[in-house]
């Protein structure tokens, strides 16, 4: 076998599965400082719009893979994490690819390996929500916004709950879908190697070591960084702010169920401190420009500027 071959061989594709809000971005940058010689770290490489996890969710089925295959916009990305992994390990942090986790094991094969990378659903909710994910008056488009009756959805059960439920509820759904989805992928595929860690583990350093040494790293040649957080912006917390929508999420006791199995325990009292970070900035301006919808104007204008 030609050396160079067996390096090849030797290379891991990591599929970090996460719904996003959730290290992600640490963990990019962290690898990115220590072993880009190495490692070809990717975030979010294929956009949401393109990877569609509302509809190419779960292609297990030989059709669904050949068609995923013949999908362009996806591809392109693929090709070029084919072409980086005969060079060094290629992780992908980024939360818009964890549904496509059986197209890129039918690529990769051997070389996939998968790191479940969790938050607990209530702050993920409270950070999504503040985002605007599910709100009436969102920026986002809804290409990720998975609901209970996208076709191949693996948590049917809400449909019924759906219409009534508030843009919290709705992102502690998607919570729930990435993260049934992710260990439904590993128990179907118990050969692939897996690794769960939570994020704060991750923020941590606490399993630091184990993580660089699954993804194939040496820990040794890593230095901790300082890394600024991920914090939600100023205009976000000014055009979505959180009041009551919170103290929904006793609705969803399957949820918390499902949570709990993964080491979280939910205290009222806890979450009722937590939702003060997401409550409208204090001062005559904040308010003035939430009632405004300021923010939303703003951008408004600047898409028509920019087109």
């Amino acid at each position: 076998m030609d050396l160079n071959d067996k390096k090849q061989e030797e290379n891991n594709f990591v599929l970090v599965l996460n719904a996003g809000r959730s290290g992600s971005s640490f963990l990019s940058y962290l690898l990115t400082e220590n072993y880009s010689d190495v490692c070809y770290v990717a975030h979010e490489d294929i956009p949401v719009q393109f990877s569609k996890p509302r509809i190419n969710n779960r292609a297990y089925e030989k059709k669904r893979l050949e068609a995923l295959l013949q999908d362009e916009s996806i591809m392109q990305a693929v090709r070029n994490w084919e072409y980086e992994l005969e060079r060094r390990h290629v992780v992908e942090t980024g939360w818009t690819s964890y549904h496509l986790a059986p197209l890129l094991h039918k690529v990769f094969g051997e070389q996939l390996k998968i790191v479940i990378m969790h938050r607990d659903p209530i702050s993920f909710a409270f950070s999504r929500a503040s985002m605007g994910n599910y709100h009436p008056d969102t920026f986002y488009d809804d290409a990720h916004e998975v609901s209970p009756f996208d076709p191949y959805t693996i948590f049917p059960e809400k449909k019924n709950q759906w219409s009534q439920m508030n843009h919290f509820e709705k992102c502690m759904f998607w919570w729930s879908v990435v993260y049934k989805e992710a260990f439904e992928f590993r128990e179907r595929n118990p050969q692939v190697s897996s690794l769960v860690i939570e994020s704060k583990e991750v923020f941590s350093f606490k399993r630091t070591e184990e993580l660089l040494h699954f993804i194939g790293l040496e820990p040794q040649d890593f230095v901790v960084k300082n890394v600024e957080k991920n914090e939600l912006a100023t205009f976000v917390k000014e055009t979505f702010p959180i009041s009551d929508e919170w103290q929904a999420y006793e609705n969803h006791p399957d949820i918390l169920e499902f949570a709990e199995g993964l080491g979280y325990r939910f205290e009222h009292e806890r979450i009722k401190m937590l939702s003060e970070k997401y409550k409208l900035p204090k001062g005559f301006l904040p308010l003035f420009r939430n009632k405004i919808r300021f923010w939303k104007i703003n951008a408004k204008i600047k898409k028509l500027l920019n087109s």
